[in-house]
């Protein structure tokens, strides 16, 4: 199964460059996980949030390949522990399902309608994180149900 992590904006710092990469290279035997960045609308006096928030998901749609699942990192989605979070993989995995698309929004959000068209709305908490931090900790947490679906020493 293949893996891509779509972030709206790049990493702003190299420490979560670092991390990501450190996370993505030991998924790499387990399954193939790219991170794939698009383009931040700027915000500017006279834009709408709305309409910012409806170009970068035209962009973050272009990036998800057709038949992928798509998986919306949302502070009012779903939240799960490390164990549901690696049951959900392993259930893709094994209805051969093509590939699966993480997506974390920009500075200001993620579409609404784009992120109730997708097949799961993750949080990763009550509380909001920095973008970078959301990056770092997903790519911990899907290396993290990665080890669990294989049955590798990781997790305890």
């Amino acid at each position: 199964m293949k893996l891509r992590i779509v972030v709206v904006g790049k990493p702003r710092r190299d420490v979560v460059d670092t991390f990501v990469a450190d996370y993505l290279a030991r998924l790499k035997p387990i399954w193939q996980t790219e991170l794939v960045a698009v383009a931040e609308e700027r915000i500017a006096t006279g834009r709408t949030e709305g309409e910012i928030l409806a170009k970068e998901a035209e962009r973050l749609r272009d990036k998800v390949p057709a038949g992928w699942v798509t998986v919306a990192l949302d502070r009012t989605g779903r939240t799960l522990d490390s164990g549901e979070f690696a049951d959900a993989l392993r259930s893709w995995q094994d209805s051969s399902v093509r590939g699966v698309a993480f997506v974390i929004g920009g500075a200001v959000g993620l579409d609404p309608a784009f992120a109730r068209g997708c097949a799961l709305r993750l949080s990763l908490g009550p509380m909001t994180f920095p973008h970078d931090l959301a990056l770092v900790v997903l790519a911990e947490q899907i290396y993290r149900a990665a080890t669990i679906v294989k049955g590798l020493p990781y997790h305890r």
